[in-house]
């Protein structure tokens, strides 16, 4: 794996901290997935929050252009390197955090609407460049574990019945938005589907959820079971949701009857 000099440098510089306990390269740079358009995704782990300040001082060096704290979704710097303008996203993160969100995922078994499996299959999968003292280690091994039946279980169980099947389902919410004509909400709606059937999907293979980017070639890469017209569903609701065509509604019907099918050949309850 080549991973950009700078890069390495600047991991180098935070690794110094006090408050730094481990730094790890995720995304798609650490899985071998990488583009050209690809960002170099790098997580700092610390014991408590590092001053913006240090911060400061060490993107200056590396970066032309850095956005300090943006805090949309994590606390994270965002930039572009010098000399290659080499797109990073540094995110901090503290270690009792991440083995928070992992016991609830895979000891207590509780499942998200879309994306259960996400912050494990970050994490399990990253490279580790800095371990002060060996938790990042332990907690990798920690969580390197087989896929639990009854988190499989409660992700179907969570996510299916809003496929179609009760009231405030995606399909329901997208039948009411064709006949008010509102093409924002039939295209919310349809990506609020997709992430619970993914979900679904990668449970299904016992398969940590990769995110959301690259789902079709990961799938087809890794040769998973899938229902039968996954991808020509899936293209054809893209299309009608942009168009706002009522056929979307057929295609639907037949993405979730093709999972119903996939579902009871691998006997997976997903009624009650």
């Amino acid at each position: 794996m080549i991973i950009n000099k700078n890069v390495r440098k600047m991991i180098r510089e935070f690794s110094k901290l006090n408050e730094v306990e481990g730094i790890l390269l995720a995304g798609s740079q650490a899985v071998g997935t990488n583009d050209k358009e690809s960002d170099y995704d790098i997580y700092i782990y610390a014991s408590k929050e590092i001053p913006l300040e240090k911060r400061k001082i060490i993107t200056d060096k590396y970066f032309n252009y850095m956005e300090l704290n943006n805090t949309f979704w994590e606390t994270e710097d965002d930039g572009f390197m010098k000399e290659d303008s080499t797109p990073v996203e540094i995110i901090y993160r503290k270690l009792a955090w991440i083995d928070n969100m992992l016991q609830r995922t895979l000891l207590k078994c509780e499942a998200d609407i879309g994306y259960t499996t996400c912050f494990w299959a970050n994490f399990i999968n990253s490279i580790i460049f800095y371990d002060k003292n060996g938790s990042l280690n332990k907690l990798q091994e920690k969580y390197n574990v087989t896929y639990p039946d009854s988190l499989k279980k409660n992700i179907v169980k969570k996510n299916y019945p809003l496929l179609k099947l009760q009231m405030p389902s995606y399909y329901n919410q997208i039948e009411k938005a064709l006949k008010r004509c509102d093409l924002i909400s039939i295209n919310h709606r349809s990506a609020a589907l997709f992430a619970s059937y993914f979900d679904i999907i990668f449970a299904v293979n016992e398969m940590p959820h990769p995110g959301e980017k690259k789902l079709f070639k990961i799938i087809r890469d890794k040769n998973l079971k899938i229902p039968e017209d996954m991808e020509i569903n899936i293209n054809n609701i893209l299309k009608y949701s942009g168009s706002g065509d009522s056929a979307i509604l057929s295609e639907i019907d037949s993405l979730v009857d093709h999972l119903d099918i996939l579902l009871k050949s691998e006997g997976i309850k997903y009624v009650d």
